[in-house]
C-alpha cells in the first residue's frame, strides 16, 4: 500500500522547494482535517507562513467545518474554506488579503482535491513563468497576478501513519484508493467509522447489520457483485462501495469532530 521511496523522494523535494516561498498552502480534507495533516509539518514548514485550506467543504457537515475552523484559530493557524464554485480572486483575499505579495507552495495528501484547488487559485489569467532568481532551479511557477506566483508539489506526499483508525480515515476521503487496500481490517475500521456516524446510510443499503462483513455480502448481492456459483465478490464489493462514499454519492459527511481527536 505505501511506497516508501516515493515519499522519501517527495518530502526531499518539498523542503528543497520550501525555502523558495514565504507562504505554505496546506490543503486539506475538510471531512478529516486531521488525519489529512498528519505528517511531519513542523519540520517541513519551518519559519513560514502557513494557511489551512479545508478543501472539500461541500462534500463535509457545514456545522463540523465551523467546528474545525474555531479548533485551528484557537491554535493560532491561519485557515480558510475552499468549495465548489470560489473564485480565484475570492480565495486569494480570504488567504492574502489586498496587498501581499507572495510566492506560495501547495502541498497536501492524495486526493485532498489540491489540484482542483490548484486551478481555482490560478483562475483563467494564470500563466506559467520561468525560474525565479535566486530560488530552486528547475522549477515552473505559475504566475497569479502581478504579487503571487505559486508552485505545486511534484509528486505525492505521504506520511508514517502511527494507528490504522487514523489510516481508516484516509480511506474514507479518498487519500488511500480503496482499490489499493490491502489489509481487510482497514475495510472494517472504515466502515465501523461510517457505522458509528452514519447508521442511517448503513441501514439504507443493508439494512440492520452488525459487521462489515454482513454488511458488505448484502450490498453486493443487492448491486449483483457476483462470482461463479453465485457467491459475492466482497473484495469488489468494498472498493465500489468506499469509493462511493469518498466521491460524496450519500451526501455530506464528516469522519473526525475537533472531540474525534483529542489524545491523537
Amino acid at each position: 500500500m505505501w511506497n516508501p521511496g516515493h515519499i522519501a523522494r517527495a518530502k526531499k523535494r518539498i523542503k528543497d522547494l520550501v525555502k523558495a516561498v514565504n507562504y505554505v498552502l496546506e490543503v486539506r480534507d475538510a471531512r478529516a482535517p486531521f488525519a489529512t495533516g498528519a505528517y511531519e509539518r513542523e519540520k517541513l514548514f519551518k519559519g513560514k507562513k502557513v494557511v489551512v485550506v479545508l478543501n472539500k467543504a461541500d462534500l463535509a457537515e457545514d456545522k463540523v467545518t465551523d467546528e474545525w475552523v474555531e479548533y485551528f484559530v484557537d491554535r493560532g493557524e491561519k485557515v480558510i474554506i475552499s468549495k465548489k464554485g470560489d473564485r480565484s480572486k475570492t480565495l486569494i483575499k480570504k488567504i492574502f488579503g489586498e496587498r501581499t505579495a507572495a510566492n506560495i507552495l501547495v502541498v497536501g495528501l492524495p486526493n485532498v482535491g489540491k489540484s482542483t484547488f490548484v486551478n481555482r487559485l490560478k483562475g483563467r489569467k494564470s500563466a506559467k513563468v520561468g525560474a525565479i532568481p535566486g530560488v530552486t532551479k528547475g522549477v515552473q511557477w505559475i504566475q497569479i497576478n502581478d504579487r503571487i506566483k505559486m508552485v505545486d508539489t511534484p509528486g505525492i506526499l505521504y506520511t508514517e501513519l502511527f494507528s490504522k483508525k487514523l489510516a481508516a480515515k484516509l480511506l474514507l476521503v479518498g487519500s488511500i484508493p480503496s482499490e489499493k487496500v490491502d489489509d481487510w481490517e482497514l475495510f472494517t475500521i472504515a466502515f465501523d467509522i461510517l457505522k458509528e456516524k452514519y447508521p442511517g446510510v448503513v441501514k439504507e443499503l443493508a439494512g440492520d447489520v452488525d459487521s462489515f462483513d454482513e454488511f458488505i455480502t448484502i450490498y453486493g448481492k443487492r448491486r449483483g457483485m457476483l462470482q461463479k456459483g453465485g457467491e459475492v465478490d466482497v473484495e469488489t464489493a468494498a472498493i465500489k462501495f468506499f469509493y462511493e462514499i469518498y466521491t460524496g454519492k450519500y451526501g455530506k459527511m464528516s469522519f473526525e469532530t475537533p472531540r474525534d481527536i483529542e489524545g491523537e
